[in-house]
């Protein structure tokens, strides 16, 4: 018994006629008709009452339609569903935090985009401590974060280049000459910070917790260019990956002695199903950072 014979069925008893059912299914009458015979003389029985230009089913038929309309549109809702899966997977939920969104990604997603046109990437903003998080839970298919040598157990990652953090200050800064500085110097100035979910900040409050220094942090953002402004005019001082700094940012970038040093890698879960629009953009990244 085949699908195909039991939608055949179905539709000629529904149009109450082989030819009308031939049209809707857009196949010859013939092979219709040489399908349901071959169903019947299978399952013993004859399903179909027939007359000169009309069908409808036997007793037998009757029984067997009830049972053939729930298995096709059972089937029907499978394939449905399936193909809603197919979609979605076309499209990656990647997560991004800020400094990487205005640095990496553009060119990324960019040059990803040229060579896999039929896969979308939905870019979430979120900080890097978040962004693991939304991906151990599921709520990110992958994210592009900045990270320390340490991963969560369940995530695997891969790692795609490093930064050393600067310490920047505006013009007027007291340290603006100095071509390095220690962690220790500049907890002597207020601060602005990026908030809560961002590794550069896990890695400032660890590293300075290690001296046993409280700096006085003045305020917390996650928006690039209120880091900037506050810097720019001397209000606070902050810390700020090299790649990011223009020369009409008005700010000067100072070495930090002790190094703070991110590495920047694509994370996913651990021993989890990937789908193959997401192993793509893994491998498309190793590709583009091992030849760069």
């Amino acid at each position: 018994m085949k699908l195909s014979q039991m939608r055949y069925f179905s539709a000629s008893c529904h149009a109450g006629n082989i030819s009308r059912a031939a049209a809707e299914l857009h196949i010859s009458q013939p092979s219709i008709t040489a399908s349901i015979k071959a169903l019947e003389d299978e399952l013993g029985v004859a399903l179909l009452h027939r007359s000169n230009r009309a069908v409808s089913p036997t007793p037998d038929g009757e029984r067997f339609l009830l049972r053939c309309d729930a298995i096709l549109a059972e089937v029907d809702s499978l394939a449905e569903e399936f193909a809603e899966i197919s979609r979605n997977h076309k499209l990656i939920h990647v997560g991004i935090p800020p400094m990487i969104g205005s640095v990496l990604f553009p060119e990324i997603f960019r040059s990803f985009r040229t060579r896999h046109p039929e896969i979308r990437i939905n870019p979430v903003e979120i900080g890097s401590q978040a962004a693991k998080e939304a991906v151990v839970s599921g709520e990110l298919d992958l994210a592009v974060v900045t990270m320390g040598d340490d991963l969560p157990a369940r995530l695997d990652s891969l790692r795609l280049t490093s930064y050393e953090m600067l310490y920047c200050v505006g013009p007027e800064h007291p340290l603006a000459y100095r071509k390095t500085v220690s962690l220790r110097e500049t907890a002597q100035y207020p601060m602005i910070l990026f908030s809560g979910g961002y590794y550069q900040r896990t890695l400032l409050e660890s590293s300075f917790r290690t001296l046993d220094i409280n700096p006085e942090i003045l305020f917390h953002s996650n928006q690039l260019t209120t880091i900037k402004s506050f810097i720019r005019e001397n209000i606070a001082s902050g810390f700020i990956m090299p790649q990011i700094i223009r020369e009409e940012d008005g700010i000067i970038p100072i070495e930090v002695e002790e190094g703070l040093r991110l590495n920047v890698a694509v994370v996913w879960r651990k021993d989890d199903y990937l789908t193959k629009e997401a192993k793509s953009f893994i491998s498309f990244c190793r590709r583009t950072f091992e030849a760069s």
